[in-house]
């Protein structure tokens, strides 16, 4: 699934934060700066109507690139592409139309909201933002259009509060907040992590459905490379900062090449089968100090070269539709 104009393009997307550390480990002393490397030089294609998972362990910087995306984190360097269009994060008009755009789905179903807004509010902020809706009842009858879409029940909840909702039901109306502006790509955060396994299936199917029949382009955070497999066409995988390997979601839980891919499928739980962790891959651990290496993982990684030290591996074809950054496979291809 590929295209020569995709929707959403990351080039060489670099993002550092500043902070102010206590001298000796928190104890009193002069403060002094450092620099936390969140996303490393981010090349990324989002291609029409796909949804593309990223995971990774926590920390790693998925929610940064999904931030940067929607243009809530503004970059350090590179440039991000919507529609071809080069988004300048310092004008607020071209943040607004970036928003009309591209909507964000948060982790924390209990925090999206204002707990002072209604059920109605939380849609019609949006709708009249945008000026898609601008008496009550087109409000109203959009209203009654998304939730359906979302399996909420429109005539149940309307005039009600977040905060009388369940856990699944407050993660659907994020989703209909998203979608009630007919955007042409989600973001969505790690959107079932905090919900119950019995409703995690419908928030997944339902992103499935809205990728299906309209078309909509879904960008998908995760740390369970399981969940990415269920929903995605492609899966992106993300070590400190840096997408490591990128494939289809068919053939990158079949044939992981990067050993950090391995790593993450070795460590999940099988219930039939053994588990497959390799005791190389979990217990190499290299005395360098990894800031001064050019590849992230070469401190646990078994494969690791002396050329790993001083150059930062980058994304390579190593099969069709299959990039991995790493020295060791891109000599083997």
């Amino acid at each position: 699934m590929t295209s020569a104009n995709p929707i959403v393009r990351l080039d060489r997307v670099n993002v550092r934060f500043t902070t102010n550390l206590q001298a000796d480990e928190g104890f009193p002393g002069p403060k002094r700066k450092t620099a936390v490397e969140a996303l490393r030089d981010v090349n990324l294609d989002i291609q029409p109507n796909e949804i593309l998972s990223i995971v990774g362990e926590s920390g790693c910087g998925k929610t940064t690139l999904c931030r940067t995306v929607v243009g809530l984190t503004r970059p350090t360097s590179g440039s991000v592409f919507v529609n071809n269009v080069r988004v300048n994060f310092g004008k607020s008009d071209e943040l607004r139309r970036l928003w009309r755009t591209c909507q964000m789905i948060f982790q924390d179903p209990y925090s999206t909201f204002n707990p002072l807004s209604s059920i109605f509010d939380v849609i019609a902020i949006p709708l009249r933002k945008f000026g898609l809706a601008r008496t009550d009842a087109e409000i109203r009858n959009q209203m009654e259009f998304v939730f359906n879409q979302v399996g909420l029940d429109y005539a149940d909840l309307l005039g009600k509060y977040p905060t009388q909702l369940s856990g699944g039901q407050r993660q659907r109306l994020a989703i209909a907040r998203a979608v009630a502006i007919k955007p042409s790509v989600i973001i969505a955060d790690e959107p079932v992590s905090m919900l119950d396994m019995s409703l995690r299936a419908g928030i997944l199917d339902l992103l499935i459905e809205l990728n299906k029949k309209q078309g909509v382009t879904v960008l998908f955070i995760t740390h369970d490379i399981a969940v990415a497999r269920y929903i995605s066409h492609r899966i992106a995988v993300m070590y400190k900062g840096s997408i490591v390997e990128l494939s289809s979601a068919k053939d990158l839980p079949n044939s992981p090449q990067h050993p950090y891919t391995q790593l993450l499928l070795s460590a999940a739980p099988r219930l039939k089968e053994k588990s497959n962790w390799s005791k190389e891959l979990g217990s190499i651990l290299r005395n360098v100090n990894p800031d001064t290496v050019g590849c992230k993982f070469y401190p646990r990684c078994p494969l690791g070269m002396e050329v790993c030290v001083s150059d930062v591996p980058t994304l390579e074809r190593v099969s069709a539709g299959h990039f991995v950054a790493c020295f060791a496979r891109s000599k083997e291809a």
